[in-house]
């Protein structure tokens, strides 16, 4: 349950804050569950072509997984009214690690970290840390989804990131039923112009009755090597917030179709590319990968949801992932998921490594599995994965 705060006394370092608020919200999810994995790889490889993925050795695992469907992670939102229309507002998340009682690796807040000027008929403006506008939309595009079945946004590579540091965002009021955002994420390092930085944007429709249409770009330009510094740190000699030496694109386009109050549809295409041309001009890795994939998603009762996703991608991977939800109460819920998957049937077109593969549950670079660990790279959808994968999970989440 979503908590209204004029105080944060137990927030020691955030009660003055807190205080000069209008509002503060807590909130958060955690997401926990036992999967069953099947056929992945005992040891991953970087370099698995479509000849030696056939030679892999697969096995199975059973595992204490987290995530599978919804992000844990807890946050915080306040906002002043200033009158005539104007707010000011802050955001601060963090992730929630199940396993261990710990956060994430890459920082507190990492999740987001911003502040806003919001005015009723102008729109918004964040500044700082925050969800990139390309993953906040690709997210809403099948009926039923979850963090497995978005996986389809890294299987192409389209994907520069869930959050984008040093962004500043404007987001548009609702003009005509439509909804836009622009976001840009500064390299902060000296001398690079705009090598490092990253763009998104998005836009949402909802103008014809029971019909969304959607449509998301991002784009990242890798960092290149310098006489004054590196490909990692600049000339400014300063990690850059976005450092990297890959070039990537991606961009998705979405129907969603409610066809009676109880069953909705979509549809979505997909494509990504990348290179690692940053670094020196001149690609020596190169992947451009299409996908298209159909939802549909049935309340068949007021506490029972279900849902079922394909995807393909031009490379020939495969993923099938059925859902059901069965709710105990407002904010908990019960759930089981089946995923699975085929390998891709070709080769990156430079480079030689296999083409991804979707993954048959939900990984990060925190996940406990060791599927997500090693064979499947620590990210899902994004891994050099040979072989057919199934994923069987059944789970818990309480959302407050």
């Amino acid at each position: 349950m979503k908590k209204s705060l004029f105080a944060l006394a137990a927030l020691g370092a955030f009660a003055s804050a807190a205080q000069a608020q209008s509002t503060v919200t807590l909130y958060g999810a955690l997401d926990a569950g036992l999967a069953y994995i099947t056929g992945v790889p005992n040891t991953s490889s970087a370099a698995y072509t479509s000849t030696t993925a056939a030679a892999a050795t697969t096995g199975t695992q059973l595992a204490y997984t987290e995530g599978t469907i919804v992000s844990n992670a807890w946050g915080m939102r306040g906002s002043e009214d200033m009158g005539g229309g104007m707010k000011a507002n802050f955001h601060l998340e963090s992730d929630i690690l199940t396993t261990s009682g710990g956060t994430h690796s890459s920082g507190l807040f990492r999740r987001a970290a911003n502040v806003s000027l919001a005015d009723a008929k102008l729109g918004e403006v964040f500044l700082g840390r925050r969800g990139n506008a390309y993953i906040i939309a690709t997210g809403q595009m099948l009926p039923v989804s979850g963090n497995t079945a978005h996986q389809w946004r890294t299987v192409t590579g389209s994907s520069v990131g869930d959050q984008i540091s040093n962004s500043i965002t404007y987001a548009t009021p609702t003009i005509m039923a439509t909804n836009a955002a622009v976001q840009i994420g500064m390299n902060n390092t000296v001398d690079n112009g705009d090598d490092g930085t990253m763009f998104a944007a998005h836009l949402v429709n909802k103008s014809i009755k029971n019909l969304q249409f959607t449509a998301a770009y991002n784009n990242m330009k890798g960092l290149r090597a310098s006489t004054a510094g590196t490909a990692a740190t600049g000339n400014g000699n300063a990690a850059a917030a976005n450092a990297t030496t890959t070039n990537r694109e991606g961009y998705a386009v979405g129907l969603k179709y409610k066809v009676t109050p109880a069953i909705e549809v979509g549809a979505i295409y997909n494509h990504g590319r990348n290179n690692n041309g940053g670094s020196a001009g001149a690609a020596t890795t190169n992947q451009s990968t299409g996908q298209g994939l159909f939802g549909v998603g049935y309340q068949a009762t007021p506490k029972i949801l279900l849902g079922a996703n394909y995807g393909k991608t031009t490379f020939q991977a495969e993923m099938i992932n059925l859902q059901a939800h069965y709710m105990l109460s407002k904010r908990t819920r019960l759930y089981s998921q089946i995923t699975m998957t085929k390998d891709a049937k070709g080769n990156n077109q430079v480079g030689g490594t296999l083409a991804n593969n979707y993954s048959p549950v939900f990984c990060n670079s925190s996940s406990t599995p060791t599927v997500c660990n090693s064979a499947l790279a620590g990210s899902a959808g994004s891994a050099n994965n040979p072989g057919n994968a199934n994923g069987y999970v059944v789970g818990l989440i309480h959302t407050f």
